[in-house]
């Protein structure tokens, strides 16, 4: 097997003489850490509602970085399923929020260096996030809508490595089982000029190919990225090219538990059949100015996007089940922060305009050939353009109280999204066209108390809204709106503590959220019961309460230990005389990460989660089991005058244990079931110029 010969070369290097070997770093406390996610930079200690930083050593450390969610479980509240099919991207809920979405992410926000990954209407595809190009994550929690729009759940605010950074070239290589075969190089230069002028730039490039453990579930994709910065004085231009081409991504669909206990390998039949997946090709490119007027505290940050995506997908099942559309996002921000005194205010101004041309056709097989009207495969079902257009203006003022002891955040928003659909197809003469408008406005109050120079208390009242996404407003007895589809709103509540006892850095969050007209899926449509499409519905009221800690350790007694660990309870359920759980969300989740560096420059790290009991639908009839999952990876790091290199060996499912990668919601037959993959064993190299 390919990655045997890689076992060998990492056994050979340890006992090949000659070669200087990283040391594990001291134990130092701490730094002070910042985060910049809530527009006003602040300490983290100070931040008025629960926030989590992940950098590139939670990221990658001799890890296999497939998805740019994989680290996200280090962060308490948020659950993420990665269920290995590539054709319905990973899917992650914070609070709760985005555990009802078929594919993608809905009911969180995304960002990547300042660009939305999250469409107009509100629903986020991150297959353009290279998880090797990126730096840090932060993870805000909560009822964000006041800071960056249209979401319920929080933001996922990606940021890559910066170019200017000491000049470096970077190779990096993936072999494992089911076919993996990963392949990620990096470059970044820095260049100064005359008259305080510099220019620096980077690139980054990753292939992807993975046979899958599945049936039916191969993928094979390319990441490109390109930034270029300018600064001179107090201005920086910078561009940012982004490039996806996903030609594969199979979709193996979801089984029937019978079907998931006798072979969990195989694909659901009709994905076979019909050769479920998509491809998918993107193109993204952004030119920003940032202007600084004698401190970065008063400054101006303006940017400006598009976004052009040419997807085609087949769904597993015969019928109106193909769907291509063409999309083009156009976007800008404006962003002004001064001081005024103590306080500091932060302005912010958002446009987007979102074009998709959207076609769905339909397929026969030959199991069921006269699905489709006129018989014949590829007949057109849905021929429509999606117009959505948001204006957003924000505005968020800080300043201390009781002699800096502590610090009160205010934030307010107001959106204008504005949503329409032109109807080409005229079915039968009747013209589905429509447009819904929704002006809300939601505001944030958080206050932050330092207890001493360790400890901070903090608490929080926010609002938002989530308006339905196109996909959402499908409608069961034909194309146009889905009538009397409304918009969720949601108020919520935090109190928590966070700081740093000795060398333990921890943080916890109590939360409570009542949600109104949430967006659920609809058991029970209506119309044709064999269409096995999702559509969706509003609940009446449901409610979210929960705990979240988080923490972080270096003993002190064991300077080369780090262990990093997320707890999470919530009860989540309708508000309403059934009281049910909320579907796909267990009561109790939790995720450690123990890593020890010995001499000599190895290391170990052993990852383990935990997803407690949940159901599969809104009737609470089908219940899954608990499941933990542990991850081992072993590596060394060597270090020469030139380069340094890294080895690694990892095992995924270390246990071989029985899991799910992700359990479909309220799915039509029973078919709610995505088995994980088996157990796996990788390995890889490193080599970092410098």
């Amino acid at each position: 097997m390919p990655w045997l010969l890689l076992i060998i070369i990492f056994a050979a290097t340890a006992i090949r003489p000659g070669l200087a070997t990283a040391q594990a770093p001291a134990a130092d406390t701490p730094p002070v850490i910042y985060i910049s996610a809530p527009l006003i930079e602040t300490r983290w200690q100070d931040a008025p509602s629960g926030v989590t930083l992940i950098d590139d050593d939670d990221i990658t450390d001799g890890r296999a970085p497939l998805q740019p969610t994989d680290a996200l479980s280090l962060s308490p509240g948020v659950l993420v399923q990665n269920r290995n099919n590539f054709a319905q991207n990973p899917r992650v809920s914070i609070r709760g929020f985005g555990a009802r979405a078929p594919f993608g992410i809905r009911g969180v926000r995304v960002r990547l260096d300042g660009i939305p990954l999250t469409t107009v209407d509100g629903q986020a595809q991150i297959d353009a996030i290279d998880p090797g190009s990126i730096k840090i994550i932060e993870v805000l929690r909560g009822a964000n809508a006041v800071l960056h729009g249209n979401a319920s759940g929080g933001l996922l605010d990606y940021r890559s490595y910066s170019p200017r950074h000491k000049p470096m070239a970077k190779l990096e290589t993936q072999l494992g089982g089911f076919g993996l075969r990963r392949l990620h190089g990096a470059f970044s230069q820095q260049h100064d000029g005359n008259d305080d002028a510099s220019w620096a730039y980077r690139g980054a490039a990753t292939h992807l190919e993975q046979d899958g453990y599945r049936e039916q579930s191969a993928v094979e994709r390319r990441n490109v990225g390109l930034r270029f910065d300018h600064r001179q004085g107090d201005r920086e231009w910078f561009v940012i090219l982004n490039h996806l081409d996903n030609p594969l991504a199979e979709d193996p669909g979801g089984l029937t538990y019978e079907e998931w206990q006798s072979d969990p390998a195989q694909a659901a039949p009709l994905a076979k059949a019909m050769n479920a997946g998509q491809q998918v090709e993107q193109s993204i490119a952004s030119l920003g100015v940032v202007q600084s007027f004698g401190t970065t505290d008063h400054q101006l940050h303006a940017q400006t996007w598009l976004t052009a995506r040419d997807f085609r997908q087949q769904l597993p099942f015969p019928g109106d089940s193909l769907i291509r559309y063409d999309r083009q996002i156009v976007g800008a921000s404006l962003n002004y922060q001064r001081p005024l005194g103590e306080l500091m205010l932060h302005m912010q101004l958002s446009l987007e305009d979102q074009q998709d041309e959207r076609q769905r056709y339909c397929r026969n097989i030959d199991l069921e050939p006269f699905l489709c009207r006129s018989g014949i495969s590829d007949d057109l079902a849905l021929d429509q353009t999606e117009s959505a257009r948001n204006a957003g203006l924000g505005l968020q003022l800080a300043g201390p109280v009781a002699k800096q002891q502590g610090r009160w955040i205010i934030g307010l928003r107001h959106d204008q999204l504005n949503m329409a659909i032109d109807d080409h197809l005229l079915t039968d003469g009747v013209d589905n066209s429509g447009e819904r408008v929704y002006d809300e406005t939601n505001y944030s109050l958080g206050y932050s108390h330092n207890l001493d120079e360790d400890w901070s208390a903090f608490s929080q009242y926010a609002t938002s809204f989530e308006a339905p996404t196109f996909t959402e407003f499908a409608n069961p007895a034909g194309t146009g709106f889905r009538p009397g589809l409304e918009p969720q709103t949601s108020e919520s509540f935090e109190v928590g503590l966070r700081g740093y006892l000795y060398d333990l850095q921890l943080e916890a969050s109590l939360f409570t959220v009542r949600v109104y007209d949430e967006i659920i899926v609809d058991a029970d449509p209506g119309a044709d019961p064999d269409d096995e499409r999702t559509f969706y519905r509003n609940a009446d009221r449901t409610r979210r309460d929960g705990v979240e800690l988080g923490s972080r350790w270096w003993p002190s007694i064991l300077p080369r230990l780090q262990l990093s660990g997320a707890l999470t309870y919530m009860d989540a359920r309708f508000d309403d005389e059934s009281s049910k759980d909320l579907p796909g969300l267990p009561d109790w989740s939790a995720f450690i990460d123990a890593r020890y560096q010995f001499q000599q420059g190895y290391f170990a790290g052993l990852s383990a989660q935990y997803i407690g009991s949940r159901y599969a639908d809104d009737e609470n009839s089908v219940k899954v089991a608990p499941q933990t999952v542990a991850d081992l990876r072993l590596g060394r790091k060597l270090s020469s005058m030139r380069y340094d290199t890294q080895l690694v060996i990892g095992i995924e499912n270390l246990f071989d244990t029985e899991y799910l990668g992700n359990l479909r919601i309220n799915a039509r037959n029973g078919r709610y079931y995505e088995p994980g993959a088996e157990r796996r064993v990788y390995a890889g190299i490193e080599i970092n110029w410098l």
